[in-house]
């Protein structure tokens, strides 16, 4: 459970909150918690484009899932009151379904209770390989054409998306003639709670210049971080030492010791602040193997507090190690290494 009173994500831009559906309301809408159906950790409008990039990308057709930054501007979260607390694969259901109520279509467009006949099965929907993905979905009818329709999705934003994507590409029966379309949209990460929330719309063509739509609202949300991933408090030396990889254009760097409270409360309040590791599968840009570790001890020569062993590299990923013991999962460290260089004075 998260909290005495459940934590409902809105968009904010000044607007009033809007009411949520509770769980199982929408019978047009389904959820799953399984894991992927066909592609790995990757959004389906980028697996559109691995399929256009795929001569780039490589044979296996996948490409990098990048964590999303925990910067929320127009993002926020509203506590409202609740008979009980929601779980978090509930808060990502309930946002998922608020995500889903912002898809803006052209007027005219109807909403249906299953896929639309006539889009040659061209809308099926995919989802990201995350154990804990909520995706809920809908299909519609615009009576546009698909590029048209296309065009005014992506130029018509949901509020408080803070990045588009937008790809088109024909299948292998139709070669050179493009025949799908998807726009997707996404907000930012709630930090050490959720951390994909994207709408995808897939756009194919019917007959009559009509165009079907599947709007799919997936949300991924972190497990709880365990007690063995906080850094405990009482420490008063801080050692920090940089080792050698294989890139030679970032060498390692001595071991730097402070005693400064000041430093080493910063330095254990950002690793405390990071969230979980998630459990989906990612491809992670090049690790050269090289890692910051950081050791916290009541006084000098002491036995650690805690050892912190972060990954420069790759998906910067971060183990902490209290007693000889490696808490799991591990946390996403974004941001921990550049931060503890610039407390410690690194050059």
């Amino acid at each position: 459970m998260i909290a005495k009173h459940a934590s409902i994500l809105v968009a904010v831009e000044r607007l009033r909150s809007p009411r949520l559906p509770p769980p199982g309301a929408d019978p047009g809408v389904t959820a799953s918690n399984s894991l992927a159906r066909r592609s790995p950790r990757t959004l389906f409008a980028v697996v559109a484009t691995s399929l256009v990039l795929a001569g780039t990308l490589g044979a296996c057709g996948q490409v990098q899932a990048t964590r999303p930054s925990s910067t929320t501007p127009r993002m926020e979260l509203v506590t409202s009151a609740h008979p009980r607390a929601l779980s978090r694969g509930q808060l990502a259901r309930r946002d998922a379904a608020l995500l889903l109520s912002l898809v803006r279509l052209p007027p005219g467009s109807k909403r249906l209770a299953h896929e639309p006949s006539g889009d040659s099965h061209r809308l099926p929907g995919q989802s990201i390989g995350d154990p804990n993905l909520v995706d809920l979905h809908r299909f519609f009818v615009a009576p546009v054409g698909p590029w048209k329709l296309w065009a005014w999705v992506r130029s018509h934003s949901p509020r408080g998306a803070m990045r588009r994507d937008g790809y088109s590409f024909g299948t292998g029966s139709t070669w050179g003639i493009t025949d799908e379309w998807f726009v997707s949209y996404s907000w930012p990460a709630v930090r050490t709670l959720l951390d994909n929330r994207v709408l995808v719309i897939s756009i194919a063509a019917l007959s009559g210049h009509r165009s079907g739509i599947r709007v799919d609202a997936q949300v991924t949300w972190l497990p709880a971080k365990p007690p063995g991933d906080r850094i405990p408090g009482g420490a008063k030396v801080l050692t920090a030492v940089l080792s050698s990889g294989l890139n030679p254009g970032e060498p390692g760097h001595p071991p730097v010791t402070t005693t400064d409270p000041a430093k080493i409360k910063a330095i254990r309040r950002f690793v405390n602040g990071l969230g979980v590791v998630s459990p989906g599968q990612f491809i992670c840009p090049a690790d050269f193997g090289q890692y910051l570790t950081i050791t916290f001890r009541k006084k000098a020569h002491a036995r650690p507090l805690a050892v912190v062993v972060a990954d420069v590299s790759g998906c910067e990923d971060v183990q902490v190690q209290q007693f000889g013991h490696v808490a799991k999962p591990g946390l996403s460290g974004a941001g921990l290494v550049p931060f503890v260089e610039r407390e410690l004075g690194f050059t």
